[in-house]
């Protein structure tokens, strides 16, 4: 019961970081590692680092979005967009979100591990939800937190009917 809360609550604050404080995301990634390490199965903590390196490569790029304007913490740090060319504007924009996607397919194969332990193929279909609400950002940013949040609350519930088996 006490593994399941800490799944829940660092796969809840790993995505919600992702989702408004970016860069924050490597606490909830390191919470994850560690409540993940609990379960003994070294698939778990190998897609956990595979994920925090895609983070930590996607971070740089998160800044040059804040600074190219992508990012909506352009506007609120009141910082004036850097003009540059739709090249540059949108390769920043589709590798960032690439490696956003690879951390997240990483956290899906933690998701896909504990849903073959568990028998609960929801944690599968959260993961999968998650992935796909990437290129959601090209779409509308609504769209893509709904999708994100879908996800999560898919993971918690997954989770929840896992107690037994986690625990």
């Amino acid at each position: 019961m006490k593994v399941v809360r800490k799944l829940q609550g660092a796969y809840g604050l790993t995505l919600i970081l992702m989702m408004y404080l970016y860069p924050l995301t490597i606490v909830g990634l390191l919470l994850l590692r560690g409540a993940l390490d609990k379960l003994g199965r070294k698939e778990l903590g190998r897609a956990v680092r595979l994920s925090v390196v895609a983070f930590l490569l996607s971070v740089p790029l998160y800044v040059a979005k804040i600074f190219l304007g992508i990012s909506g913490w352009a506007k609120v740090l009141g910082i004036t967009p850097i003009e540059t060319s739709p090249l540059v504007y949108n390769g920043v924009h589709v590798v960032f979100l690439f490696l956003q996607a690879l951390s997240l397919y990483y956290l899906h194969k933690t998701l896909d591990v504990l849903a073959e332990m568990t028998e609960q193929t929801i944690l599968r279909t959260a993961g999968l939800i998650l992935i796909l609400a990437i290129p959601m950002h090209f779409v509308s940013i609504k769209v893509y937190f709904a999708a994100t949040l879908t996800g999560l609350v898919l993971i918690l519930f997954g989770l929840e009917n896992s107690k037994e088996v986690v625990a």
